[in-house]
């Protein structure tokens, strides 16, 4: 039944793949940017004389924007396809109406501009704007796409960029935890606190913690953000040590020094917690008890340190008050209008308004009620912060992943498009500033109204094109700041194509040595795929989503919150006194907003909200959660959360098997998130009776995990190194790879599908028509020795038919570049042999071969590459100092070292700067030769150790020979037990003429029904088989185990591996060659390179390599003083020595040690 249900999504399911990233950019267009554009509304700026200019972007209501689909100049679509092929951007256009508004007091004059370009911004491929949208596989590749082309990604610069999903602290979430005690750098510590710190500091590192609680608090239209942190003080006093309390002046300033402070924004420094409570409305130390501790039934275990930040809070506002002159001020208040900007009692409420817990937003309520609501968030903030203090519940869990969220292509556009589009209107109320500053005549009184014209306003005051430049610049730099998050997307495989999509960075440095961050967490189960990670500095930083996982969007609260104070027994939060709070009343949250409470039956309550979710009346990704244990009714509605599909209770396997569609399906399911999963029982085993249950228990990996065979009967780390294998494998990468200029790309020739395949091969491969490897027949043997330590032996016949034949390719991209702009000198294409104007003043290079060139210089398809082969002609303008034009010199193109081939396709264009530019695709065919290397689905891999002919291969008493041998001994540590399952599977499969399933957590008995069918075949019931020695004719002893096995060839070949050099650059400092291949560097003779020659005794060798082909050098030497100087005192000689030994003697020198040489 699962396999219907995960056939059914997979098949019916628009872009399954990278649902995610097109729901999310949809959301940014649909919601984000509409509603961001309305909050920021107006852009006004107040003059002198009190005149004001208001600025309205969207008309008034800010709904007036509308997108412009990629468009040339004629109004014909533009493809992403021809965006590759001449380097540019595909993007789409945001105009909007702009009405300016000039308040003369007695009068607004109103002007209106139509139609105005906001910006352009990148485009995601397959959303809703773009041309791929909706069409079918024909119609996508007579556009150049494949034919099975997923979307999710971005033409930028010519380039295909993905935006990686990024895992990150979600907004709007209280979380608490102890920490060793921060210095304080504000005003808040006293005389006392001091004279305590320095007490402190010798005491035990237990009571050096403190106790915070936070939260980053955002609105949800995104225009107002602010990070709030509560600090409670370690305390101050060791009951088991007294020595150190009588060392204080007073008992008492034990119990009076523990000052609880909160920083919010517009505050200069953090301000004290009580002083907050106190302007919110909680005048009494009774209000702020029952409204910290409402919903506490144990009171009394808080009652000490109450007490305690009570009389620390009142001795402060003591000493503070002393100082003041006026004695008839509140003291509170004086506090926190000390801290504020304007040092105002109306500065204080302003804040407490806008920038304390900006989620928590004013609803059809009074403001005294709206601060009340406040109040009671902060109070829940410092309960949180108080549990911990008294050890009453443990660190809140920021791994868990009820605390992340998940930011997808359209979150991270709209950050960018918010720091862009705040800049933009930053810059043009300066513009506005500057102009009625310098220009005052011109626009006195009423003559303010010319100020914006519409020429002004399209082309000078809104900068249209900032937009498009710094989206450009963020894909290729750094993302908001955080680098690797625009990364160029992975084409080498289709497979590995997918995963790159389906990829979570966590935004954390990678070289960290924390654990738990990178530890698998048990809240990710169903969401993250456990076996689908890279290992080394990356293990745990880098995700990847489980097959099902969905991320949400943002819904809106006000439909939920007009829904739950429909329902009975709900009342409002603003209406409660604190004082009159019963324990029994569930607290419900929106999004960590506290809007009122379920006085009775929250059963009913919490059934109902479930069957309203059921039915659509929200969003199904919403959260329904109820902490029973903390008596807490949670939902979040924003958008990020990872979130699963389980089976509703009661659903039955008949009703499933009736679906014919996903959408029908999906009826008898709920969607969860981590939160509400932790608080549901969920059954294994699908179609419980009364609970929740799980799909299938494959559906916990990944889209790479899912398509691997037997995963559950291999060990953890092979797993995880097939997932990162498997992405390296040559295949069809792109149906329309014939038509796309990649930089390397490779081509297998004859790939084949798996004989032994999951549910979700077919789905996420094309309908299986994009495979990544090709059946082979393996028997696993010693046969010669040529395939120890995991190298392999390979039958050179069936290499000859044709066997993993891979085409290679290597595309170049060159064009005419602009040397001078005032002059507009460029280089230019030319070809120097038979153009009349350089082929007698300019010197071509010697031995290079411009033959296969055509007459403008650009190498024809069909010809044959080599390194001496000319691909493009080139010519630089040489200048004088008046610049102008005296000569040229060849700077033509030659291909990348050791490139051989044939001249494939060739494409020209025109660059933005309307100069002429040419992509070259070059093709090699390869064979597999010694080195290449190859591998199983199950993380067996190895190196070609030897090609045999077939005739000297082994074979069977039916003449069947393997097609590659591997050695037994790879496979008892490994445990690979998979690649065994699957070769026995497979052969059945081979004659029965069958695809045989290998999903993972199958219920059936995989090995007891192979075997019977093995021997119902006349097979031995494990795949064993008798083999003949093919160079002598006799039988060999053993039984060896053979079937096919779905092997692959990857990327790495001795073709790009191979390094060689001559005479070569070199580093200035030390001047030695240079290291890497593709700097035409050297061989680096390490140490255990050099032990070996030495004990070879090859000491010519040795001394060539070090100092001959090296840095062989001559210095200037006194014999004696046994120095490297040129003293005329003293007689001097000449020594060969390596140039960086004087270097490092020299080094030495400079830190005053001689060193001396003696001869």
């Amino acid at each position: 039944m699962a396999r219907h249900v995960v056939t059914r999504y997979l098949n019916d399911t628009t872009n399954p793949m990278v649902r995610h990233h097109l729901d999310s950019f949809s959301d940014f267009l649909d919601v984000k940017l509409p509603r961001f554009v309305q909050a920021m509304n107006p852009f006004k700026r107040s003059l002198e004389d009190g005149r004001q200019i208001r600025i309205y972007i969207g008309s008034k209501d800010g709904k007036d924007i509308r997108y412009v689909s990629p468009v040339d100049e004629e109004d014909v679509a533009i493809l992403p396809h021809a965006c590759r092929l001449e380097n540019k951007t595909y993007a789409f256009e945001v105009r909007a109406d702009i009405v300016v508004e000039y308040d003369y007091g007695d009068e607004v004059q109103t002007r209106s501009f139509d139609d105005i370009l906001i910006g352009r911004i990148p485009l995601l491929l397959k959303s809703s704007l773009c041309y791929l949208h909706s069409k079918t596989p024909e119609q996508l590749y007579e556009a150049g796409e494949c034919r099975f082309e997923l979307g999710g990604y971005f033409v930028v610069g010519g380039q295909e960029r993905v935006l990686l999903s990024q895992e990150s602290l979600g907004s709007n979430m209280f979380y608490a935890k102890k920490r060793l005690e921060q210095p304080s750098k504000d005003e808040v510590r006293t005389r006392s606190e001091k004279e305590l710190k320095a007490v402190m500091d010798t005491a035990t590192k237990e009571n050096k913690f403190e106790f915070i609680a936070g939260i980053y608090s955002e609105s949800e239209d995104g225009s107002k953000r602010a990070g709030h942190l509560l600090r409670i003080p370690p305390e101050n006093k060791n009951v088991t040590d007294s020595g150190k309390i009588s060392k204080a002046s007073d008992y008492g300033d034990f119990m009076t020094n523990r000052l609880a402070t909160i920083q919010f924004p517009e505050f200069d420094n953090p301000v004290p917690l009580i002083s907050v409570f106190y302007a919110l409305g909680f005048t009494t130390d009774k209000d702020i008890y029952d409204v910290i501790l409402a919903g506490v039934r144990e009171r009394t275990l808080y009652d000490g340190l109450f007490a305690q930040l009570i009389l620390s809070h009142e001795k402060y506002l003591a000493s503070e008050m002393a100082k003041e002159e006026d004695q008839t001020q509140d003291g509170n208040l004086l506090l926190l209008k000390r801290q504020t900007r304007t040092y105002s009692i109306g500065a204080v409420y302003t804040n407490l308004y806008s920038s304390l817990f900006p989620h928590c937003e004013i609803q059809d309520e009074s403001v005294p009620a709206f601060y009340a609501r406040k109040g009671y968030l902060l109070g829940h903030m410092t309960r949180m912060a108080m549990d911990v203090a008294i050890g009453n519940v443990p660190d809140s869990d920021r791994d868990h992943f009820r605390f992340k969220r998940l930011d997808a292509s359209g979150d991270l556009c709209f950050k960018e498009f918010r720091r862009i589009y705040k800049d933009v209107g930053g810059k043009m109320l300066l513009e506005l500033d500057r102009r009625v500053e310098f220009e005052e005549q011109t626009y006195r009184g009423k003559n303010l109204t010319n100020l914006i014209q519409e020429e002004g306003i399209r082309n000078f005051y809104w900068k249209s094109y900032t937009f498009l430049n710094e989206f450009e610049k963020s894909f290729k730099g750094t993302w908001d700041g955080e680098s690797g998050v625009a990364q160029v997307l992975s084409r080498f495989s289709y497979l590995g194509t997918i995963a790159h999509l389906r990829r979570i960075n966590l935004q954390m440095d990678k070289g960290t040595k924390q654990r738990e961050p990178r530890r698998l967490h048990s809240s990710s189960w169903g969401l993250m795929c456990p076996i689908d990670n890279p290992d080394g500095r990356n293990i745990g930083m880098i995700k990847s989503l489980s097959l099902f996982t969905i991320i949400s969007t943002q819904s809106f609260s006000k439909q939920i919150k007009r829904l739950i104070m429909e329902q009975p027994n709900t009342r409002s939060i603003s209406a409660i006194n604190p004082s009159i709070w019963n324990p029994t009343w569930t607290k419900v949250f929106v999004n960590s907003d506290l809007i009122c409470v379920v006085m009775k039956d929250t059963e009913s309550f919490h059934t109902t909200l479930i069957s309203l979710r059921r039915q659509g009346e929200f969003d199904k990704t919403i959260s329904l959660t109820w902490n029973r244990l903390d008596n807490e009714y949670i939902i979040q509605c924003d958008a990020g959360r990872a979130c699963r599909p389980v089976y509703q209770e009661g659903t039955k396997l008949d009703l499933i098997k009736r679906q014919k569609e996903w959408k029908s399906i999906q009826e008898y399911m709920d969607y969860l998130d981590s939160q509400e999963s932790e608080c549901v029982r969920i059954s294994m085993e699908p179609f419980h009776p009364e609970r929740l249950s799980e799909i299938h228990g494959s559906c916990i990996f990944s889209a790479t995990g899912s398509v691997m065979p037997f995963t559950e009967h291999n060990q953890a780390p092979r797993n995880m190194f097939t997932c990162q294998q498997v992405k390296q494998a040559c295949s069809w990468y792109n149906t329309a790879f014939n038509k796309r200029f990649d930089t390397i790309a490779t081509h297998l020739h004859s790939p084949q599908r798996p004989l032994c395949q999951t549910w979700t091969t077919a789905g996420i491969m094309g309908g299986g028509c994009i495979q990544f490897g090709e059946n082979a027949i393996v028997a696993i043997a010693i046969y010669g020795g040529y395939n120890q330590e995991d190298s392999i032996l390979i039958n050179d016949s069936a290499l000859k038919r044709g066997m993993y034949m891979t085409s290679y390719y290597h595309s170049y991209d060159e064009s005419e570049t602009i040397i001078d702009p005032a002059t507009q000198t460029h280089t230019m294409f030319a070809n120097l042999v038979t153009d009349t104007k350089y082929r007698e003043t300019v010197s071509r290079k010697d031995g290079k071969n411009y033959d296969y060139l055509d007459s403008n210089g650009i190498i024809k398809v069909g010809s044959e590459v080599s390194a001496s082969t000319i691909m493009v002609g080139l010519v630089t303008p040489k200048t004088n100092s008046a610049g102008q034009v005296v000569g040229f010199v060849d700077s033509s193109i030659l291909p990348k070292r050791g490139q051989r081939g044939t001249v494939d396709a060739v494409y020209k264009y025109t660059t933005a700067e309307g100069l002429q530019g040419v992509k070259i695709r070059v093709v090699e065919v390869r064979n597999p030769v010694l080195g290449d290397k190859f591998g199983s689905r199950h993380g067996q891999k190895g190196t070609v150790g030897i090609r045999i002919s077939e005739e000297d291969m082994p074979a069977t008493k039916d003449g069947l020979r393997p097609d590659i041998i591997i050695n037994p001994h790879a496979l008892p540590s490994r445990m690979t037990i998979g690649q065994f399952i699957e070769g026995m599977s497979s052969k059945v499969a081979s004659h029965l003429g069958t695809i045989v399933d290998g999903t993972a957590f199958n219920t059936q008995n995989r090995i007891v029904d192979t075997k019977e069918t093995l021997i119902q075949l006349g097979y031995h019931p494990y795949g064993n088989e008798i083999l003949y020695n093919g160079m002598n004719g006799e039988m060999i002893e053993s039984e060896i185990f053979m079937g096919p096995t779905y092997y692959q060839r990857f990327k790495h070949m001795v073709e790009d591996k191979i390094n060689y050099r001559s005479t070569g650059p070199r580093t200035l400092l030390t001047h030695q060659p240079l290291e890497g291949r593709a700097n035409d560097g050297g061989l680096r003779i390490g140490e255990m390179e050099r032990d070996s020659l030495i004990a070879h005794g090859i000491a010519g060798f040795l001394n060539e390599s070090m100092t001959l082909r090296s840095d062989a050098h001559e210095f200037l030497y006194q014999p004696e003083t046994g120095l490297l100087d040129a003293n005329p005192e003293f007689p001097t000689t000449i020594v060969p020595i390596p140039y960086s030994m004087g270097l490092f003697i020299h080094e030495i020198e400079s830190m005053h040690i001689q060193v001396k040489l003696s001869s």
